[in-house]
């Protein structure tokens, strides 16, 4: 009996500490684990903060490239400094056994190779000639590839972590197989605590991983992820949502005259009150100050009305942009909103993603605070823009890409004193394009450089032997903002001058009065090599910009052309009447003579006549006219047209 005790007890010990020792072996199997999903936490974090400075690097750089400041400079190299020691970091933690420094690497080619392109690219941008070509490829990386690669290695080490759970998960049902017969409550309070605990870590890590860290919304990655979950099948029912884009109206003058720490904390208010808007699914930071919002329609399921839906979002933002109070300022705060709704007027989450920027866009050029909802309107400026870029991209505009001249007529002379040059587009398709519009998509291509020295080629070769006969004074060149802030445009201009056998002093330039004409060292460059070599300066469209008068004063404006919005509006309306009387004593006080655009009829005439304009310019006279049918006028003393 004693003996079969003594049996028992040694089975009993024996079945106990096999069985503690798998409970010991399970413990330091889940305790590893834990450790391993806290290691790979801090460079989850890790990749988050490359995250957010990749994006911050495209804003200074951006921010660098329109001012030109020592302190924007300052802020992108200390910002690529603090990247790239982030990312050594991240390259350390590469050599830690399936880590996901490790699998940040995986890809060919490295991205190790990618993100040193990354930061040489970023670093070069300073001392650039052209910093607005790198500026395009950094933020492409910066935006696109950097962030892809990050985002990839997290879901791959997601996917491994998953299966990593699921393993020590059937260890464990093992080990409580075993213990159950013994030690069923040790069992209880051992495993499903660590189970949990686990659980809670790979939980833990996928957020940080799907985060935005300034703001604790959404980042772009786990923004995409609830979109697709909101829009997926279930049950056979489609849920309807919408999809709203918000972007902050001059953000950068924000971070400007109040600092980056200021910029964090309006990001950071925004992001408060968006989350706090009823029916949302899900809200993100998807950029530096754009923010996305999905939204439950059950709200419009009865009704799409765009007026009703416009009206419910204007409440919401005057909510959200409310005046934000920061350490005794008090901050106005504007944007820009973009709505596109599903399935109404998207089939996919492409498309929604699409609709909703294209709304975006259309919001934004309507001014500060508009919201445009996706419609057949904006379905049709999209399709129109892609078949514009296509026929640029493939070259087919040089066929039909032609000039016309409007005359600028000098009142006292009757006399047509210079032309004015007008880039016209034919497409086989789309028919007679908006200059504004072509330049505009053509500058997005990467092509706006080369479309822009082709009109004024076109231009000077047609009108030189008129400016070498005398037949008449000068003529006048539009200049886009982003050709004058480039390095060494004067000089890029001197030599087609010469080309063409045109003298310096028979050329007008016309600058369009805009916040980044006047803001920025290499404009004011650009603009005093032209003036010191007799290019005259006109400032194009005054009246509906930026302009003030000390920035004016500034500039070597030797004539303001009063925008045609302004004249048009002089005989029946006082103010307007004012403005203009205003607008021409600036320029005399300047000591800039003045054109009046846009002059159509006699009225108009005899009122800019009445307050001593000197020139005008409008379908009185002339319309834009080809240089064949333009040079038979020039050197006549003329009439105006009927």
């Amino acid at each position: 009996m004693n003996q079969r005790t003594g049996t028992l007890w040694k089975r009993y010990g024996t079945a106990l500490i096999l069985i503690l020792a798998v409970l010991t072996t399970s413990h330091f199997i889940e305790s590893h684990a834990i450790r391993k999903a806290q290691a790979d936490a801090e460079v989850i974090n890790l990749s988050a903060k490359q995250r957010m400075l990749s994006q911050k690097i495209v804003l200074h750089a951006q921010a660098f490239i329109i001012d030109n400041e020592p302190e924007d400079e300052r802020q992108l190299s200390d910002t690529v400094d603090e990247f790239e020691r982030a990312h050594q970091n991240l390259m350390q933690d590469a050599a830690r056994e399936e880590s996901l420094g490790g699998l940040y690497l995986a890809r060919t080619p490295s991205t190790d190779e990618i993100v040193v392109n990354f930061v040489s690219i970023a670093r070069a941008i300073p001392t650039s000639p052209y910093p607005e070509a790198l500026f395009d490829e950094l933020e492409f990386k910066g935006t696109g590839i950097v962030l892809e690669r990050l985002d990839e290695a997290v879901v791959a080490y997601d996917a491994r972590a998953q299966k990593q759970a699921q393993w020590v998960h059937r260890l464990q049902e093992i080990t409580l197989l075993i213990a159950a017969a013994v030690i069923i409550l040790e069992a209880l309070f051992i495993f499903l605590p660590a189970q949990r605990l686990v659980r809670r870590g790979f939980e833990k890590l996928r957020a940080m991983a799907e985060t935005d860290p300034l703001t604790r919304l959404r980042n772009r990655a786990g923004f995409e992820r609830d979109m697709a979950e909101a829009m997926s099948d279930r049950d056979h029912e489609v849920q309807s949502v919408t999809l709203v884009l918000l972007d902050l109206d001059d953000f950068k003058g924000i971070n400007d005259r109040h600092g980056h720490i200021t910029g964090d904390a309006v990001l950071k208010t925004i992001g408060e009150r968006l989350a706090r808007l009823p029916n949302l699914v899900s809200t993100a930071r998807v950029g530096g100050d754009e923010f996305a919002l999905l939204v439950d329609n059950s709200n419009w399921e009865n009704s799409f009305s765009p007026d009703g839906i416009t009206a419910d979002v204007r409440e919401c933002m005057d909510y959200v942009y409310r005046p934000i109070e920061h350490n005794g300022l008090v901050i106005d705060v504007s944007g820009s909103v973009g709505v596109s709704r599903y399935p109404h007027d998207a089939a996919n989450l492409i498309d929604l993603r699409r609709n909703a920027s294209a709304a975006l866009l259309d919001a934004k050029k309507s001014g500060r605070a508009s919201i445009s909802i996706y419609d057949s309107r904006i379905d049709e400026i999209v399709r129109q823009k892609r078949i514009i870029q296509s026929a640029l991209l493939s070259g087919e505009y040089e066929q039909n890409l032609s000039v016309c001249f409007q005359p600028i007529v000098e009142l006292s002379s009757q006399t047509i004193k210079s032309v004015e040059v007008l880039a016209r587009w034919q497409h086989s398709e789309l028919g007679s394009l908006n200059p504004e519009l072509f330049l505009a998509i053509a500058r997005e291509c990467g092509l706006g450089d080369k479309i822009e020295t082709r009109i004024r080629a076109l231009a000077l070769e047609q009108m030189a032997p008129s400016l070498n006969a005398g037949s008449v004074e000068s003529i006048s060149i539009n200049i886009s903002p982003v050709d004058l802030a480039t390095q060494g445009f004067a000089n890029a201009l001197f030599e087609q001058f010469a080309t063409y056998n045109v003298n310096t002093a028979q050329v007008w330039i016309e600058v369009t009065e805009t916040e980044r004409l006047t803001s920025r060292a290499t404009v004011r460059e650009n603009l005093e090599a032209l003036s010191a070599a007799g290019v005259r300066i006109a400032l194009d469209d005054y009246g509906v910009g930026y302009s003030n008068i000390q920035r004016l004063a500034e500039l070597p404006i030797q004539r303001v052309k009063i925008d045609k919005s302004i004249v048009w509006n002089i005989e029946q309306d006082r103010k307007y009447a004012g403005v203009f009387r205003s607008s021409i004593q600036l320029a005399r006080a300047l000591g800039a003579d003045v054109v009046a655009e846009g002059v159509e009829t006699p009225g108009q005439l005899t009122e800019a006549m009445r307050q001593g304009c000197k020139f005008v310019q409008g379908y009185l006279f002339f319309k834009p006219l080809p240089a064949a049918e333009c040079i038979p006028h020039l050197g006549q003393r003329l009439s105006a047209a009927a």
